[in-house]
């Protein structure tokens, strides 16, 4: 995966090295400030590691069958490249599946040192900082049953699906919005405003993850209601539930730390980074260093 960056500020001349996670990209960037251009490029591989994709996703599968974890198959949105100009974000997708992230990203993301990281299925992830009426920012606690970071808090969201044949581009703003009906109970009307923050890489699996400030016509409370009749509610066990204010935000993340999996501490970051500014983030980013 390559990259190539124009930009001068020190906030956005990524990647940076954030602690749990890698920071590619700074924006924010709107709907129109996002390009995907789709390839049909699949990714480079060896039958050795084909061969360890299948031992491992053989292994997993029988687990879940007794575990009772979600896992199955799915095609998935690879990135292929990405470029950052001022106020710009492109995207390169290719095809991609869970099950090769599984047996990559997920457990084996060491395959980039030993084959390069070409050979990692790179899905590209969305993941949202849901912010409600009543300025609340909600996120989760992942349940026993998911198959990665189970019982830590993380953000509502999951990943790019590919085009369906009918001449449709990967759309990551419809992604959010799907995923947010599908683990909340949200629906796209009560969806009032949607940017993206920034492209993060969760420094162990390294997969990339578009962040996403939502803005949304709905109370706590009442996406506390709704949630139970979400697709995918069991994705979550329980929601957690912040004040959108700087301090309150520092003072969640403080007192969660531990449970935060990467993608939520970005999240959030970049959420006060957009709403607070760089001396904000600055400041926090370094505090948190500190306690982990």
């Amino acid at each position: 995966m390559n990259n190539r960056t124009d930009q001068t500020d020190p906030l956005q001349s990524g990647p940076q090295d954030c602690g749990t996670f890698f920071l590619d990209a700074v924006g924010p960037y709107s709907r129109d400030r996002v390009t995907v251009t789709w390839s049909d490029e699949t990714r480079p591989t060896t039958e050795q590691v084909e061969q360890f994709i299948e031992t491992f996703w053989r292994r997993l599968t029988d687990a879940a069958r007794t575990d009772d974890t979600i896992l199955f198959n799915g095609p998935l949105c690879r990135l292929v490249d990405y470029q950052v100009a001022p106020d710009r974000l492109s995207l390169t997708l290719g095809p991609t599946d869970y099950r090769t992230f599984i047996g990559t990203n997920l457990h084996n993301a060491h395959l980039r040192y030993s084959h390069g990281p070409e050979m990692l299925a790179n899905p590209v992830g969305v993941s949202a900082v849901v912010i409600t009426r009543g300025d609340y920012i909600v996120m989760g606690r992942r349940s026993r049953k998911v198959a990665y970071h189970a019982e830590r808090i993380h953000p509502a969201g999951g990943c790019v699906e590919p085009p369906t044949g009918d001449g449709r581009r990967p759309d990551p703003f419809a992604t959010v919005v799907t995923e947010l009906n599908e683990e909340l109970g949200l629906t796209a009307d009560q969806v009032s405003h949607s940017i993206c923050l920034g492209l993060i890489r969760d420094k162990h699996i390294v997969q990339p993850e578009l962040i996403f400030d939502v803005s949304v016509d709905a109370t706590v409370d009442e996406i506390r209601t709704a949630r139970h009749s979400a697709t995918s509610e069991d994705e979550h066990s329980e929601l957690l539930v912040l004040r959108d204010h700087p301090a309150g935000v520092v003072a969640f993340m403080e007192m969660h730390a531990a449970a935060l999996t990467p993608v939520a501490m970005a999240s959030l970051l970049l959420h006060g980074l957009h709403h607070w500014g760089g001396g904000w983030f600055a400041s926090t980013r370094g505090y948190l260093r500190s306690l982990i």
